[in-house]
């Protein structure tokens, strides 16, 4: 995913989407863009892709860059969520240990902070030889809104887990993206 080829089509600087009764608006926030082509919308679920793209010096147009982190966000619309007021009161009552969770693929939580009602997590995983070729360290973002439940992450290409400059990037853009993000219920 470069600029090598004519991608233009497939990218977008804000996009709205519908989960049942639902209305999803993601504005990609600086540096970053949708990609339509990877897209996945189900009756329940939605996946969102952003990639890295620049303004193309010559147009006003964006164009894809080679990238340094990619973000993926997915919303998943489940009945009930909406007795939880926060995304902590959720993980408290089903006595949730978040390593359990995320230990399934050799993941593990760093460290974890709430802010809002959003959970960020730092996370590394043990298996480097993943479909992406990113680093060993990433970040993840689990937030509660009425009934979707929110879980972003965010992965970087860096493959020293010394670089702490492009690990604090990294949380900085998840961030960026995570705010980006309104759901309103439709009437």
């Amino acid at each position: 995913m470069s600029c090598v080829n004519n991608q233009v089509s497939d990218i977008q600087k804000s996009a709205n989407y519908s989960i049942d009764d639902y209305q999803i608006t993601i504005k990609s926030t600086k540096e970053f863009c949708l990609n339509s082509d990877l897209t996945q919308e189900k009756n329940n679920s939605l996946v969102l892709i952003l990639t890295e793209c620049i303004t193309n010096p010559n147009s006003n147009q964006l164009i894809r860059r080679p990238i340094s982190s990619i973000i993926t966000v997915r919303f998943q619309q489940e009945p009930g969520l909406n007795s939880y007021s926060q995304i902590s009161d959720l993980i408290k009552s089903n006595d949730v240990k978040l390593n359990n969770i995320f230990n399934i693929n050799g993941q593990k939580i760093i460290k974890s902070y709430q802010k809002g009602n959003t959970l960020y997590m730092s996370m590394s995983t043990k298996k480097v030889n993943n479909f992406l070729n990113t680093g060993s360290k990433f970040w993840k973002a689990l937030s509660l809104y009425d009934n979707i439940l929110i879980s972003a992450s965010a992965y970087g290409f860096s493959k020293k887990n010394s670089n702490y400059s492009s690990y604090r990037q990294l949380e900085e853009k998840l961030k960026s993206v995570v705010n980006s993000i309104e759901i309103n219920k439709s009437t």
